[in-house]
């Protein structure tokens, strides 16, 4: 009996085997119960081989500054992985209480948003969490809203960090500088440009695998088998010159992981050369005007064809073939577009990284500018810009990535200065959390003498007060308000003269506007003029409005599908019984 029982006994079995159990234990459990049980599993609980492998299992975004890389493919003892895990364990609870913060109340949020975004990538799991958060909480959409909002600003930062790097001349690899443009409008999606780069090194393995006798073939051989491959699956170009303006064709990440992989001339390039590289490729992009190129580059060691052979440059065009491109074709066609010989040589060298964001951010606002000049007329579906989310959300994103680019990358400064009112215009309609932004990336083109920073300065310091400031609560239960305010903050309706579906999200007693707006707007020819009440409302375009009460007509969906993923800024959940959506700003009307 006694060896029996002794054989049952955890404390009898081999550190190694013992340290492959802890393996199946949640991790504060190793912490609050295993490693206090006693000094040899205190030990055991203890080993950094167990903890990497904690650090692998729980997280799948770090930030850059840990090099996570380097150490997980370093010596295990190296490291001190407890800490490290604590250290993350840590960030996410942070992370979670600051959301919880944000949700709580209106005031303050600029100040949390920057606490989130020091954490860097860290921070970056707890938010998807959130993002996912199930759609029957008590708080599910504004926790999946602002998760969301705090993720793309984590984004934005991230990629005008790119973008800072290449205009101080820094070599940042071509699929990170286009990859900035994903990140505007990314959201919860996979794609970011970690995960950008790694589907590239998967691409080159996978070609690599088909071309066994890659590395023997000349240079030549090997830039058209690159070409082919990627050709072959599809990976670059457009089934259908139709699509040719939709804004997802910008994008190097949706590119690389739409089933139709499309991609613009200069996404394609991208493409090509990112790949080309990996497989020891000298590739680069070549700015011909309207159809990007790609150019092949010899080595003294390595011309074209092999020893003694061809040292002049070889050019490519992804996006429309998979043979070589005579540069005679090229002189041909850039005679035809009236571009003298003395030109040509400028258009047939390289083309700059920072060159081709700026030509991206300029589809980029063709296309928006094509979108809303076809406005409702048109049921073609193209232009489209649909991407990961709302439409119109996505097509302000995107607008904005496009101002940013500019800005970062225009020169001399003048050229700078002329964006920076569109980005503030929009800063303080759509991004108040981008206030450390401008603070950090355009507030130095004022620091030299005679710049007059004082209007911007001014507008970012209103931007964070109002943030600060407490919302003035309104209240119904007095006298002033009667019966005039009929509707209530998250009731549904249609406009009953423009049929646009829009949600409450506050009210005035009578129109709020200055004289001037109420003018132009002709309020004093309604019939009931300005003295009725008129109601904040957020409308499916992102837009917000300003109605009259009498041209509000309620409406009860089962289920206001084009408000969903925007009403989160301000309701808790749409409640299905009273087809209203909860609020979630009662710090300023807490009786609706």
């Amino acid at each position: 009996m006694a060896s029996v029982q002794e054989a049952t006994t955890l404390n009898v079995l081999p550190d190694e085997v013992l340290q492959h159990v802890l393996f199946y234990i949640p991790a504060q459990d190793i912490i609050e119960n295993v490693q206090l049980a006693c000094k040899r599993f205190h030990r055991l609980g203890s080993e950094p081989l167990l903890w990497r492998q904690y650090c692998k299992d729980s997280y799948q975004y770090w930030d850059s500054k840990h090099r996570i890389q380097q150490k997980f493919m370093g010596k295990v003892g190296d490291v001190d992985w407890k800490r490290l895990y604590l250290h993350r364990s840590n960030v996410s609870c942070k992370t979670s209480e600051l959301l919880d913060d944000i949700l709580n109340g209106q005031t303050n949020r600029i100040r949390k948003f920057d606490q989130i975004e020091e954490f860097g990538y860290d921070a970056k799991d707890t938010l998807l969490r959130h993002c996912k958060t199930s759609a029957d909480a008590e708080d599910a959409l504004s926790r999946r809203y602002y998760a969301t909002a705090v993720l793309d600003f984590l984004h934005r930062s991230k990629a005008l960090a790119e973008w800072s790097r290449l205009a101080r001349g820094e070599h940042v690899p071509i699929e990170r500088a286009l990859g900035g443009f994903d990140l505007f409008v990314l959201h919860d999606q996979h794609g970011d440009l970690q995960e950008i780069s790694q589907m590239f090194d998967d691409i080159a393995v996978r070609l690599h695998a088909e071309y066994p006798q890659f590395d023997s073939l000349t240079l030549r051989q090997r830039a058209l088998s690159v070409i082919r491959f990627l050709r072959a699956q599809n990976l670059v170009g457009l089934n259908s010159d139709v699509a040719y303006r939709d804004l997802q064709n910008n994008y190097i990440g949706i590119a690389l992981q739409d089933s139709a992989h499309p991609s613009l001339p200069l996404i394609s390039v991208g493409i090509y050369c990112a790949v080309a590289k990996r497989l020891g490729l000298d590739a680069r992009s070549c700015g011909i005007p309207n159809h990007v190129h790609a150019i092949i580059y010899p080595h003294p060691s390595e011309p074209l064809d092999g020893e003694g052979g061809d040292m002049s440059l070889m050019y490519l065009d992804p996006y429309r073939s998979e043979h070589e491109v005579p540069v005679a074709h090229i002189r041909e066609m850039l005679s035809g577009w009236g571009i003298s010989a003395q030109e040509t040589a400028r258009f047939l060298a390289e083309s700059s990284s920072g060159n081709l964001i700026l030509r991206t951010s300029r589809n980029i606002l063709a296309t928006i500018h094509e979108f809303r000049g076809q406005g409702e007329s048109s049921n073609t579906g193209h232009p489209t810009i649909k991407l990961h989310a709302n439409p119109f959300a996505d097509m302000d994103n995107a607008f904005y990535s496009a101002l940013w680019a500019n800005f970062m990358l225009s020169s001399p400064v003048e050229s700078q200065r002329q964006f920076v009112q569109l980005i503030v215009e929009r800063f303080e309609r759509l991004y108040p959390m981008d206030a450390s932004l401008i603070e950090k990336h355009i507030y130095p083109l004022y620091n030299s003498p005679g710049a007059n920073g004082r209007p911007l300065y001014e507008t970012v310091r209103v931007v964070r007060a109002a943030d600060a400031t407490p919302r003035q609560l309104k209240l119904r239960n007095i006298h002033v308000a009667g019966d005039r305010v009929k509707y209530k903050v998250g009731q549904v309706f249609r406009h009953k003269r423009y049929g646009y579906a829009a949600v409450i999200t506050g009210w005035d007693f009578e129109c709020g506007m200055n004289s001037e707006w109420i003018a132009y707007n002709d309020v004093d020819s309604l019939d009931r003029g300005r003295h009725q009440s008129f109601y904040h409302a957020l409308v499916e375009d992102t837009s917000i409005r300003y109605v009259a009460e009498e041209n509000v007509e309620i409406h009860e969906p089962g289920v206001p599908t084009s408000l969903m993923g925007l009403a989160g800024k301000f309701f808790k959940r749409w409640d299905r019984e009273s087809k209203t959506f909860v609020s979630n700003i009662r710090d300023e009307f807490p009786e609706d």
